[in-house]
């Protein structure tokens, strides 16, 4: 841990992605307030490739630091180390390949002082692209609003479907301190069972300046390291986020009263059920889509 205290601690994620690194820093980098440490964690990639793109990438109005570790694939290891490498008021999780507004973090920096609750999630659009390995070129197929009916943060909403994703999300220090940080045996979906537990404690705001202030980059098309978790991983998800549940469930009956690990396993198994009735009733595309909105 370093003695000076920023404002915010932007934590970037990386393995072998130099392409989506490059933009990452760069989104950093284009950011209208510079009171931030971006630190970023390559996990058992290229130490070369990464040191490059940073010499060549990074701003130089602000501080960078580059950890170099190997977690074994543990995603949320890499998360708390970058977030304790730095002391500072508010985390963010800035994934190499996402991306934010230039005006992201003054305006969540703003809000944020202004408000008594720990952490704010930012209105944020869904792209969809595709990555040519070859020549790497990143064309964008569609982008939408994500969660477009969204609103609020909504706890019970959270057991249900991730509002938190780590792009959109920014939240102050000691909440972290106080929860102990990221589910380290959890190699997916480390930050809706993180959002999850915040939930139980504090609110958090929804920020909509009227634009998107962060861009959720997905790429359906690829299942190795190019691709994302919530495509290229859904075998994890299904296995881990069956796990969180009865991590959740099992504490509950331990101690007499139901919360939201109930709520999550009701909702789920409910889920599960409709979705075997709608795969009989509707086995053409519309039964495809519903099915492909809902499975974990």
């Amino acid at each position: 841990m370093v003695d000076k205290k920023t404002p915010l601690v932007i934590v970037t994620r990386t393995h072998n992605r130099p392409t989506f690194l490059k933009r990452a820093i760069k989104s950093v980098a284009q950011q209208t307030e510079k009171s931030f440490m971006h630190v970023i964690v390559n996990d058992a990639g290229d130490r070369e490739s990464v040191e490059a793109i940073v010499e060549q990438h990074a701003g130089k109005d602000y501080e960078t630091k580059v950890l170099h570790i190997n977690t074994n694939g543990k995603m949320e290891q890499a998360s708390n180390t970058g977030v304790t490498a730095v002391s500072s008021t508010y985390i963010a999780i800035h994934d190499d390949d996402d991306t934010w507004h230039p005006e992201c973090v003054e305006q969540v920096l703003t809000h944020l002082s202004s408000t008594e609750s720990k952490g704010v999630v930012v209105r944020t659009n869904k792209i969809v692209e595709k990555l040519d390995e070859t020549t790497g070129v990143i064309t964008k197929i569609k982008e939408s609003e994500w969660m477009p009916d969204m609103r609020a943060i909504n706890l019970y909403r959270q057991c249900v479907e991730n509002q938190m994703t780590p792009i959109t999300f920014v939240y102050e220090r000691a909440v972290y301190d106080e929860l102990g940080g990221y589910d380290e045996e959890l190699p997916v979906m480390g930050d809706w069972d993180f959002g999850i537990r915040f939930l139980q404690k504090y609110d958090v705001d929804f920020l909509d300046p009227g634009f998107a202030l962060a861009f959720y980059h997905h790429r359906k098309f690829k299942k190795d390291a190019q691709g994302n978790t919530s495509y290229g991983g859904n075998d994890k998800k299904t296995v881990y986020g069956n796990y969180i549940m009865n991590k959740h469930l099992r504490a509950e009956l331990k101690s007499g009263d139901l919360g939201v690990g109930y709520i999550m396993s009701k909702t789920k198994y409910d889920q599960n059920f409709l979705i075997r009735i709608v795969s009989k009733a509707l086995p053409g595309s519309l039964g495809k889509s519903f099915i492909n909105r809902y499975k974990r």
